[in-house]
């Protein structure tokens, strides 16, 4: 079969590996600019909204119980969501107008950094009791804040909720009815695909995260790539500048939408094990992988350099020490006194153990046998195929289980935000179930064609 990137433009054959990875990271920069550019745009715009339109939705949200004042964390709600501390944090930003428009575009305003529940800070203010001191918050990209602004007068907070999880169980259907179709047409990576929705349908609490306004944006995102890599599986195999544009846009995106919730980890993994099941069968060109790799981490990147070069232009030098300070804390360099931290290896499996009940909930034995499952069958999965006579599946076996390694070590690296938050950070080792049940499903396939 000829190679995709044979007639790319994007990754002419005639130039070398250095030619092809510069193209693809000038591609990403510059779609990444793009979209941060009109992210801004629509953050400034939505500056515009109504204040009143925001609080009565607020207010009447506490009224009906669709935000709990006593309680930030619900664990397993599949009502409101396990995630509260974020929602009501990001309703509180988009409804703060105190500071000038300039400087809320770039860092809205959130609740004071030792309230530990964000909830009822944010019922008070909406009602006028309090009026808690403003704190910008450099620290992430608010992209949540933006879609909260413009959607929450319309379809207020429950309806917001509800159209995330709806468009979340709409592209996992999608996924699962394009792998069917691949299988029915004996595409050889269906299986793969087969696992890798369903597993996602099961194992990545979107019926207790998905609808939250602070991961719910991200997952969507997640889950549009896998769509879109899935679609041209089933219908006909990506090239290179394709799949190139698609992770940079991916890249730029999770960034947007990344509130250290585990999007980037996980879109890293599935870049590196997903993409090569989209290109030809006999594997396509490596550079057209390592094109996808490089425009997914410098989109990913340039969106966060830009982020920091607006705020370094708007405020004080001070601000981004802060976001020194919060880096150094996530990987443990650093302490916060107002914080449990984690401070040593039987705390950090002990948080990570209870932090498997966000996979499914109250059940952590079920998470951790399909996880050994999987990897146990991703294992035997991958030894049939390193040594198939066909360099495609030596290809696909061998990036995906690359792949399988990114979750746990970002855990391990960014080991004090993985203890302090793993009942939605172990979320990522969804990845790892996904995969290993992959690699498994090629090999069955390998091994009934034989």
């Amino acid at each position: 079969m000829t190679d995709p990137s044979d007639r790319d433009p994007l990754f002419p054959p005639a130039e070398g590996w250095r030619y092809c990875v510069v193209r693809a990271a000038v591609v990403a920069v510059a779609l990444a600019l793009a979209i941060f550019g009109l992210f801004q745009w629509m953050a400034m715009a939505s500056l515009s909204v109504d204040r009143n339109s925001l609080v009565q939705p607020v207010v009447a949200a506490f009224a009906h119980g669709a935000l709990d004042a006593d309680a930030s964390w619900l664990h397993g709600n599949t009502e409101i969501g396990s995630h509260q501390y974020n929602d009501c944090l990001i309703l509180f930003q988009a409804m703060d107008d105190r500071a000038p428009a300039r400087l809320r575009a770039i860092s809205p305003l959130s609740v004071p950094v030792d309230t530990d529940n964000s909830c009822a800070t944010l019922q008070g203010f909406a009602e006028g009791r309090v009026e808690p001191a403003p704190r910008f918050y450099h620290q992430y990209l608010h992209g949540h804040t933006t879609l909260a602004r413009w959607l929450v007068p319309e379809l207020e907070v429950a309806g917001l909720r509800g159209l995330y999880k709806l468009l979340a169980t709409l592209l996992v259907l999608a996924g699962i009815g394009y792998a069917l179709m691949g299988l029915a047409g004996g595409a050889r990576a269906a299986g793969a695909w087969l696992a890798i929705f369903v597993v996602f349908a099961r194992w990545f609490g979107l019926e207790s995260f998905g609808q939250s306004l602070g991961h719910g944006p991200a997952d969507l995102v997640l889950l549009a790539f896998l769509l879109f890599l899935a679609r041209g599986s089933a219908e006909r195999p990506l090239g290179a500048r394709t799949v190139a544009v698609g992770a940079a846009v991916f890249g730029a995106l999770t960034v947007q939408f990344e509130f250290l919730t585990g999007g980037l980890p996980l879109g890293l993994a599935i870049v590196l094990g997903a993409v090569p099941l989209a290109l030809p069968e006999d594997g396509g060109s490596p550079r057209a992988w390592i094109g996808a790799v490089v425009a997914y981490g410098m989109a990913a990147v340039t969106t966060m350099v830009a982020k920091l070069v607006l705020v370094a232009m708007a405020f004080p030098a001070a601000a981004l020490g802060a976001i020194e300070h919060q880096l150094l804390f996530r990987v443990g360099l650093e302490q916060a006194s107002r914080r449990d931290t984690a401070v040593g290896g039987t705390e950090f499996v002990t948080h990570l153990w209870a932090g498997l009940e966000g996979m499914a909930s109250g059940m952590h034995l079920l998470v951790l046998g399909s996880l050994l499952i999987a990897l146990v069958a991703g294992g035997w999965g991958y030894r049939q195929l390193r040594v198939s006579a066909e360099v495609g599946e030596r290809f696909r076996a061998g990036a995906l289980a690359a792949s399988l390694l990114v979750p746990p070590l970002w855990l391990v690296l960014f080991w004090q935000h993985s203890a302090e938050h793993a009942w939605f950070m172990d979320r990522i080792l969804s990845w790892d179930i996904a995969g290993g049940m992959a690699l498994f499903a090629l090999a069955l396939r390998r091994a009934r064609a034989v």
